[in-house]
Formats: structure tokens, C-alpha cells, sequence
């Protein structure tokens, strides 16, 4: 009988091993199809036909920062600068022939843009280049002569004369995450009306004559002074319903033209850091104060001027939003009216891994602009999203901030559009059919450009005519829909605030319906914004791993004595029952409509495979590859030096503290600095390299870092007894959560070793201190550090000597492997209290609700779990010691107490 039953247990280990192997070759399976084939096919549709151009950007002079005062601070400021200010031309405009003499060689072009376009400005000093930055005398925004006149008489430098002096109405192109400038391209061919090879109103020679004469084009302002049209129904009246009115504004469309400038941020992300988003912040206030300066735009506080219309890609959108909640000028002087953002993350940013941007993102969504005026909230944004085909952006996170709620950043008006749905009844146009465009395409996309350039004619029209943020929104609605009645889109299901999300769960509808379950199951495991949410999802197998399953399968296999049998079955039940699961639980937080962004339309067979693969990932870590290290390490380095010197726990772990602590300021602090001047100077090409206090505290919080993540690992491979398998899983939650909660906190210490970035520190401290304690970990750069370590490095670091302590003291005790196991068959195996069972249950099930939601809190796992690991590993100690005390005891006195044997069974020798 007992031999049947173990056949039977055996059979029913090989079925489960095998179903577990089964689904996970389906699940690799379909993520490989999907990274192959169906993402690539899908994220690269044929919507959009591409805009071409003869693009020439020039450079021009940046206004410098208010922080400096001196001019000589100045001018060393220019030299230093990282971010540029760039304006398209096309090297067919005569407009702007006469500048590219004066800017040499700095002239962006395509050898430069296509290659590198930060080598010019890291060679500075090189003899080669010739040229110079435009300033404000060159005229380069091509001011009439009578503006010239007045200015030269207001100024001591005069200002230039300039052959063609006919501008258009400024456009300046806010660049998003690790982007690049020369993304401007595209709407400035638009706004040159150079396009490619495209159907336009009038030709390119045409064209040619305008821009030479003036004739044919016209920036938008003043066009129709003699006409009064102060409220929204008079306006629409006069737009669209008459139709010599159409005729003569689809003529007037034809010869608007725009002059686009655009930012160059050195291909930075944005999104890593808090201090990179405000540091580009910064510029762009500056760069819109200098377009400002350059072109003469006047102060108004009616908006009677169209002003410099935005437009943002990505998280450049963040950028501008930021900009006008730090400096509320750029709204009251009616500098900036209009923003268009396109694929922008507005609700949240589905890959920022810093609390900081977190903080910053969740501050200014829930910004109360109860205390502002009418005027400083008279902005008007309009949010293009790309739709499915977006790979970087999910359309769910693209929601305007006053789609959803009456509390927003300065925002007046604001409302969400698919590019799917934009011009959808026109010839050439983007199909309504159609899933949207890749996140690199909407920046070029020849049929999308065309609406964004009419709605920014509309745009400036509006503005002339004095209509507010809402009604000018409703005249973009207009333009972009065609429909008959301008409320209509509010009612409808397209693009109003009430039914965007809709409209999406109805395209993902749409797709499922298309491309089938597993198809569309392949489609969105190929994106990229899912990275973040796998990584969590390894720490929540993980933890679902250690606290449920392998307590279970001790529970159901407390008879038998085969561990190898009882690792497999575990780890085989983790396969299957961690991904159901996190499916189930998906499932239930879109029914009761708990979900965020782009959580509420995943679907299950998504979210099981990616669950299967981070608890894939989870086992082959935790008993592959470390097993496998330590094991090899025994084998190799099996020499054991136990010391005779008995100390109590804490003088033990005080005595490892201070060997770390020699390590860390002897080995670890001196390699930092050598490798990040390598970096700087060789690498990067850095020549200002600071060794202040700023930058050693950055070197000493690099290499803190450094160690405790290079600590991790080796104690999570370490061949030791006390090192067991739950031990390694606890250890890769904490290396997971620390990778996730300071990379953008390393990169930005890494930046302040420079003397470039420490100079705008005083940007930074005063955002943190304008946004409230809350916003990072507290007001100040190295504030901020210092809280990372204490609430971050600190615990790991307890928790590892904690183990270190732990593992020194049975080897001092001469307690092995084979003690512990002769304890738990008498069953007396260590059992957790109730307090620290409660706690590491509530924090599981709070980690694994929100485990698809990018969230800020989510670094609190660290501290928690750390002080969990603290109190299990000292009394673990505590037990086990005593235990093998009081066994020792028993065979001497020959009165083992143990439930295993009775003692007239037992041999003392053993």
C-alpha cells in the first residue's frame, strides 16, 4: 500500500512538472512571436506617409538664467550651455540664406543631425569651427524695418536689417525622452509648406515667391480686422457655415506660414530624474522669454495675440506643464496660449522608476487652480494621442488632466484626441479604420501634421478674436472633426473628456475582434511600457513564492522526506498558481473599475504570461543560477576558518558594520571616482569635473550604491548553510526594488560630479521646496540623497549584516546544516510569530493589488521588508541556538526530550 501511494505521488510530481513546463514554453512562445512578428508588424503601420525636408537649424542665443548676475557669469554661462535653442529653416527658404554664413559650422544639417549632434558643441575649442551663435542683433526672427527702427532706438546694439524681413508665427517644438531636436523637421516643413512630394494649394514655386516677397504668406495675426466676431456661434458662423467665408479661409490656410523653433536637450530622459525634468523646465522658460525678446511679442493680457504656440512630444509635454506651473508669466503676460501634445503621457508616465517624477507628476495632476485668475488658466491643450500603435505610450496615460477633473496645472481647456479619429472622412487622411501610429511617426506623419498646422491656424485666428481657452478648444474640435453642429463632438463617442476612455476599450475591442486572442495576446507582450510592470511582477512572485507556496507545499509534503521532490512540486505550483492568480486578480480590479491606465484593457492572457515569466525568472535566479554559483563555489573554495572567539549577536554585528564600512571608504569610493572621472573626461568628453562637497557626496552615495547591490548579489550566491533558498528569494526582492528605486537617483548624482549641473541646483531646490515636502524625499539636492540612504540603503544594509551576522554566528557555534535539518524532522522547525506573518501578508497583498499600477509608494517595500528579514533572521538565531543547546544537553544527561526516536533507541555517538 505504501509503495502505491508513493508511485502515485511520484506520477502526480511528473504531470504537474510536466503541465508547468507545458505552459511555459507556450507563454516563451508566444512572447518570442510576438517580438518577432506580430509587434514589429503591428507597431509599424502604413497610415501615415512621410514628411520631407531640407532642413538647416540654426542656433541662436539663450537669455541667461535669472540666477546670474553678473555678466561675465554670463558669457561663461554661454559657453557652458548644454541645451540649445535651434530655429528650422529649409535650405530653399531665401528668408534665412544670409545666416548660415554667420553660424558656420555650427549649422545642424544632415551630416551632423544624422550622426551626432552634440560633437560640435563638445569641440568647442577646436580650430576647425567656425561661426557663432545668432543673437538678438541678427534679427534672426526677421522683424520688419519698422520694428528694426524702434528697436535700434531703444537699444544701445543695433539691430541688423534683414533682405526678407516676413516672419510666420513662431512654433516652438519641445523634444521628449532621450528625443531629438531634429524631430522639428516635420512641422517646420509644414510651416514652411515644403512638404514632399505631396498634393498642396499652390507650388513650390510659388511658395518660393512668397517667402522672397512677402506676398502669399502671412504669420495669422491681424487677417481680419474688419471683421468683429466676439462670441463662439459668431465665430463658428463666420468660419465654417459660409461658403465664400470656406473659400476664402482655405486660401488664407494655403499661405499661413510658421516659423519653427525647437530645443535641443542633448538626447537626455527626461523621465529618469526629477532634476532632468526641471532643468529642461528651466531652459524652456528661458528659450520662450528669448523667442519673446527676438520677435517682439508684447505682453497682453486680453490674448489678442496669437503669442508662441507649443507643441510637445512625449514627455516634453511634462516640460511645458512644469514651465507654467513654476513661472505663471509665461501665461499672465499671454506669452503661451496653446499646447498641442502629441503621444504625451499626461495622466502618468507608465517607465519613470523615480519617486521624484512620481511626486511631481501626482502634484501637478491634482494642482487646485481655484486661487488663479481667469487669464493665468487661459490656455488651451490639446492632447493627440497615437492610439494602439503607440509602443512607447499607452493611449489610456495620453487623458488630458481636465478631462477627468476640474483641478489642473494652469490648464484652461483641455481635451484628448485619437489620431485615428482626426480628419477620418477625408481622402489620405488617417483611416478611422485604423489602429494609430508608432510613437516616433506621430512627430512625421505627413496626413497628422496637416490637421496640427490647420488647427494651429485656427488656433491663432481664435486667439485674435479674443475667444477663451473653451471656446477656442471647441473651434479646434471643429477643424479636426468637420462636424456640422461644434457641440455635436461633445455627445459624441470620439473624443469627448466623458467618453475617451470608451473609445479606447472599443479600438482594443476592435483589435481582439481583428486579430484574434492570441494574436492580439502576442501584440501587447511586445510592448516596451510593460518592462516596468514585469519587474514588479518578479517581486511579487517572489514574494507570493516565499510566503504562500513553499509554506503550502511544507504544509501538504510535512510526510515526506524527499526535498528535491518537494522543491520541484513548489516550484511547479508557482508556474501555475502565482500567474492565475494575478489574472484573477486583474480581472476583478477592471470589473469593480479600481484599474489604472492601460491595467483596465490588458487582457488576462496577457497579464498570465507575463506573470508566468517574471515567477520563470524568479526560479531560475533564486535555484538556478545561484544555486548553481554556490554549489560550483563550494566545490572550488572549500577552505572554512571558523573563529573560536565568541561575541554576543549585537557585538557581531557591529564588528561586520565597521568592516563594511572600511571596504566602502577604502575599496568602494576610490573605484567610483576613478570610473565616473573616466566616464566624464574620456567617455563624455567632460571637461569641468567638480571635487567639491556636493560632488563627494555624490561619489559617496554612487558607490554606497554600488556595494550594497554588488553585496546583494554575492550573499544571494554566497555557499553557505544559512543561505537558503528563501533566504535568496528575499534577497532578489530587495536587489529588484533597489534597481527600481535608485537608477534615476545614481544617474542624477552622477550628473551633480559636474560643475555644469551643480550650477542649476538652485532651480532644483527651489522646485522641491515650492512643490512641498512631500515631492521627492525633501527639500534639497543632498537632502534627497540623504533620504534615499536612510530609507533605501540603510535597511539593506542592516538586513545584509544582519545575515552576515547570522551566518558568522552559527559557524562560530559550530552549528551545521545538519543540525538545523535533525531539529525540523524532530519538528521543531523555526516558525515565524504572528506579527511578523500579519505584517508580510498585508504587505504582499498590498504590493500584488497594485502590482500593474506605477506607483510611488511602491519603494516602501524596502524599509518593510527589510525589518521583516531583521527580526525572522535574529530569531531564527535565537531558535536554532537554542535548540542545538538544549539537544546537546539531552544526549549528555541521555534524556533527549526530541520527538523523533524515543531515547532507549537513540546512540549518543551520533
Amino acid at each position: 500500500m505504501a509503495k502505491s501511494t508513493t508511485n502515485r505521488s511520484a506520477s502526480t510530481t511528473i504531470i504537474g512538472i510536466l503541465i508547468a513546463a507545458v505552459s511555459c514554453i507556450i507563454s516563451i512562445i508566444v512572447l518570442i512571436w510576438g517580438l518577432v512578428h506580430e509587434g514589429p508588424t503591428f507597431y509599424n503601420g502604413e497610415e501615415c506617409r512621410m514628411t520631407y525636408s531640407h532642413f538647416q537649424f540654426l542656433p541662436l542665443s539663450v537669455l541667461p538664467s535669472p540666477t546670474k548676475s553678473k555678466v561675465d557669469d554670463n558669457i561663461q554661462q554661454q559657453k557652458e550651455e548644454r541645451y540649445r535653442l535651434l530655429k528650422f529653416t529649409d535650405q530653399r527658404d531665401p528668408r534665412h540664406e544670409h545666416f548660415y554664413p554667420i553660424s558656420g559650422t555650427l549649422v545642424e544639417n544632415y551630416e551632423t543631425a544624422s550622426h551626432n549632434p552634440n560633437n560640435k558643441r563638445r569641440s568647442s575649442n577646436s580650430k576647425d569651427e567656425s561661426g557663432r551663435l545668432l543673437d538678438f542683433t541678427d534679427n534672426w526672427c526677421l522683424l520688419p524695418n519698422d520694428m528694426i527702427e524702434n528697436s535700434n532706438s531703444n537699444s544701445n546694439n543695433k539691430w541688423k536689417y534683414v533682405p526678407h524681413p516676413h516672419r510666420g508665427h513662431p512654433v516652438l517644438y519641445v523634444p521628449g525622452h532621450w528625443g531629438s531636436f531634429s524631430q522639428a523637421r516635420s512641422i517646420g516643413a509644414h510651416g514652411t509648406r515644403w512638404v514632399g512630394p505631396y498634393k498642396k494649394g499652390i507650388s513650390d514655386r510659388e511658395i518660393y515667391n512668397s517667402l522672397l516677397s512677402g506676398k502669399g504668406m502671412h504669420n495669422g495675426h491681424d487677417l481680419y480686422n474688419t471683421t468683429n466676431h466676439s462670441t463662439l456661434d459668431e465665430f463658428i458662423n463666420w468660419w465654417f457655415k459660409s461658403s465664400s467665408s470656406q473659400l476664402k479661409h482655405q486660401k488664407t490656410l494655403d499661405e499661413f506660414v510658421m516659423d519653427v523653433y525647437t530645443l535641443d536637450f542633448n538626447e537626455q530622459g527626461g523621465a529618469l530624474h526629477a532634476s532632468i525634468l526641471l532643468h529642461q523646465a528651466e531652459y524652456f522658460t528661458r528659450a520662450v522669454e528669448t523667442i519673446v525678446t527676438g520677435c517682439h511679442i508684447s505682453n497682453s493680457n486680453n490674448g489678442t495675440h496669437g503669442g508662441i504656440t507649443i507643441v510637445a512630444h512625449s514627455i516634453g509635454a511634462w516640460v511645458v506643464r512644469i514651465a507654467l506651473k513654476m513661472h505663471p508669466h509665461l501665461i499672465e503676460n499671454g506669452w503661451i496660449r496653446n499646447v498641442i501634445t502629441l503621444a504625451s503621457p499626461l495622466g502618468s508616465i507608465p517607465y519613470a522608476v523615480d519617486t521624484g517624477v512620481h511626486d511631481i507628476v501626482k502634484h501637478i495632476n491634482d494642482f487646485d487652480d481655484d486661487n488663479n485668475d481667469k487669464v493665468s488658466s487661459d490656455v488651451t491643450m490639446i492632447s493627440i494621442s497615437g492610439g494602439l500603435r503607440d509602443e512607447m505610450i499607452p493611449p489610456e496615460v495620453c487623458q488630458a488632466p481636465s478631462d477627468s477633473t476640474n483641478q489642473h496645472d494652469g490648464v484652461g481647456s483641455s481635451n484628448t484626441f485619437l489620431a485615428t479619429h482626426i480628419k477620418q472622412n477625408k481622402e489620405n487622411l488617417v483611416a478611422g479604420d485604423k489602429f494609430g501610429m508608432d510613437h516616433r511617426a506621430i512627430v512625421w506623419c505627413y496626413d497628422l501634421l496637416t490637421v496640427v498646422r490647420e488647427v494651429i491656424f485656427s488656433l491663432v485666428v481664435a486667439t485674435d478674436h479674443g475667444l477663451d481657452s473653451t471656446e477656442r478648444l471647441k473651434i479646434a474640435q471643429r477643424v479636426m472633426y468637420e462636424d456640422d453642429e461644434p457641440e455635436h463632438t461633445i455627445h459624441k463617442d470620439k473624443e469627448s473628456s466623458t467618453k475617451y476612455q470608451e473609445v479606447i476599450t472599443k479600438q482594443h475591442a476592435r483589435l481582439l475582434q481583428m486579430k484574434g486572442y492570441a494574436r492580439t495576446v502576442s501584440i501587447q507582450l511586445s510592448a516596451p511600457y510593460h518592462l516596468n510592470s514585469l519587474l514588479k511582477l518578479c517581486i511579487v512572485a517572489a514574494l507570493l513564492h516565499t510566503f504562500a507556496m513553499v509554506p503550502l507545499m511544507q504544509y501538504l509534503c510535512k510526510e515526506s522526506t524527499d526535498t528535491v521532490s518537494e522543491k520541484l512540486i513548489s516550484m511547479a505550483t508557482s508556474l501555475l498558481v502565482i500567474p492565475a492568480m494575478l489574472a484573477i486578480m486583474t480581472w476583478i480590479r477592471q470589473l469593480i473599475q479600481v484599474c489604472n491606465g492601460y491595467e483596465c484593457n490588458i487582457l488576462l492572457g496577457t497579464v498570465y504570461i507575463l506573470a508566468q515569466l517574471a515567477t520563470l525568472i524568479h526560479l531560475l535566479i533564486v535555484y538556478g543560477i545561484c544555486t548553481i554559483v554556490a554549489t560550483t563555489s563550494r566545490k572550488c573554495f572549500n577552505k572554512r576558518k571558523t573563529s573560536s572567539t565568541q561575541l554576543s549577536f549585537r557585538k557581531t554585528f557591529v564588528q561586520l558594520c565597521r568592516r563594511l564600512l572600511l571596504i566602502l571608504v577604502l575599496a568602494a569610493l576610490p573605484f567610483t571616482i576613478v570610473t565616473c572621472y573616466i566616464i566624464n573626461t574620456i567617455i563624455l568628453g567632460n571637461n569641468d569635473t567638480a571635487w567639491n562637497m556636493t560632488a563627494m557626496a555624490s561619489y559617496g552615495f554612487i558607490s554606497l550604491v554600488l556595494c550594497i547591490f554588488l553585496k546583494l548579489v554575492v550573499t544571494a550566491c554566497k555557499p553557505s548553510t544559512v543561505i537558503t533558498e528563501q533566504y535568496r528569494s528575499e534577497l532578489l526582492i530587495l536587489l529588484l526594488s533597489l534597481l527600481s528605486a535608485t537608477f534615476g537617483n545614481v544617474l542624477y548624482a552622477f550628473t551633480l560630479t559636474t560643475g555644469y549641473v551643480q550650477r542649476d541646483l538652485e532651480s532644483y531646490d527651489n522646485f522641491l521646496t515650492a512643490m512641498g515636502s512631500n515631492i521627492g524625499v525633501i527639500g534639497g539636492h543632498l537632502n534627497e540623497m540623504l533620504g534615499c540612504v536612510l530609507t533605501l540603503l540603510l535597511p539593506i544594509t542592516a538586513t545584509l549584516m544582519a545575515i552576515r551576522t547570522y551566518e558568522t554566528m552559527t559557524s562560530r557555534a559550530n552549528i551545521r546544516n545538519r543540525s538545523i535539518v535533525i531539529l525540523n524532522n524532530a519538528k521543531l522547525r523555526y516558525k515565524e510569530t504572528k506579527v511578523i506573518t500579519i505584517v508580510r501578508a498585508c504587505l504582499t497583498c498590498w504590493f500584488t493589488w497594485n502590482v500593474l499600477a506605477n506607483l510611488s509608494s511602491d519603494n516602501l517595500i524596502i524599509p518593510i521588508y527589510s525589518s521583516i528579514m531583521i527580526v525572522t533572521t535574529y530569531l531564527r538565531w535565537h531558535f536554532y541556538s537554542n535548540g542545538v543547546t538544549s539537544a546537546c544537553s539531552a544526549i549528555i544527561d541521555n534524556d533527549l526530550s526530541l520527538h523523533c526516536e524515543s531515547p532507549k533507541y537513540h546512540d549518543k555517538n551520533k
